[in-house]
């Protein structure tokens, strides 16, 4: 009755073993799909390394493999490249195959504080600290910011500025001149936020010349949002000769009461 034991273990052992095997066989991984979307050259070249780097598990086990090494292995391409891509989402089908979706997120502001350059994205999330406001992008600059002061800022984290509502009016005001300019990569030299005691002003500057003041800007309300909507109207039905010079500084909350065309440059009172 022992060795009929032994036996019937053995044959379960073997049987165990071969499934095993088998299986492995069978389930050993024979693609990653890898499917990204980027604007860049820079983070689709990204992209490609992070496939062939995923490509050195092929024939590897399919049952074994973590998922976490496609966070591991685009983490380490996009460090190495200085690129940002998301991994969206990563799926095993089984019996072999490997799903990964990522895409590439955009360098769009660059606030200056304490003599470097925070790199952020159009809603404010820190992808990195550089010495310049330069894009990773094929070309041009990210749209320089300067005059907040910021909290320690921490990576993939919004930035935290001391005056957190009048922050997020900036971004709003950026994103509606992003939309009415069809992008603002190149149009603005300089944005800035300057306090005056209990006033505060945000100066927009056009590379061509031309400024837009918007004087004592506020959270409560839609009017700063309006008045800059004027501005930008106005801005756009200047001839090319007088978006050279000057400034426009609605004060208005009639949208169609577009500000006038100043010479020279505003002179705080």
């Amino acid at each position: 009755m022992k060795s009929k034991k032994m036996v019937v273990g053995y044959a379960v052992a073997i049987f165990l073993i071969v499934f095993v095997i088998t299986f492995n066989a069978v389930c050993s991984i024979t693609q990653f799909d890898v499917r990204y979307y980027t604007g860049s050259s820079g983070a689709a070249a990204s992209a490609e390394k992070i496939q062939n780097r995923l490509n050195e598990y092929l024939d590897k086990s399919y049952l074994f493999f973590d998922t976490d090494n496609v966070y591991d292995i685009v983490e380490s391409v996009c460090s190495e490249d200085d690129t940002y891509l998301r991994v969206l989402s990563v799926e095993k089908r089984f019996p072999n195959k490997i799903s990964v979706t990522m895409e590439e997120e955009y360098e769009s502001y660059a606030f200056s504080s304490d003599g470097v350059y925070y790199i952020t994205d159009a809603n404010g999330k820190l992808l990195s600290v550089k010495d310049s406001p330069e894009s990773n992008f094929d070309e041009g600059s990210n749209v320089e910011v300067s005059g907040f002061v910021f909290a320690e800022p921490i990576e993939d984290e919004p930035l935290v500025a001391e005056r957190p509502a009048l922050f997020s009016l900036m971004l709003e005001l950026l994103t509606d001149a992003d939309e009415f300019l069809g992008g603002i990569r190149g149009r603005f030299s300089s944005v800035e936020f300057i306090s005056r005691g209990s006033v505060d002003f945000f100066c927009f500057t056009f590379t061509e010349g031309v400024k837009i003041w918007l004087m004592n800007v506020s959270v409560e309300g839609n009017q700063t949002a309006v008045r800059f909507d004027a501005a930008l109207k106005a801005y756009d039905g200047l001839s090319d000769a007088e978006k050279t010079y000057g400034y426009l500084a609605p004060v208005g909350s009639d949208p169609a009461q577009l500000p006038q065309h100043n010479p020279g440059d505003y002179t705080f009172a």
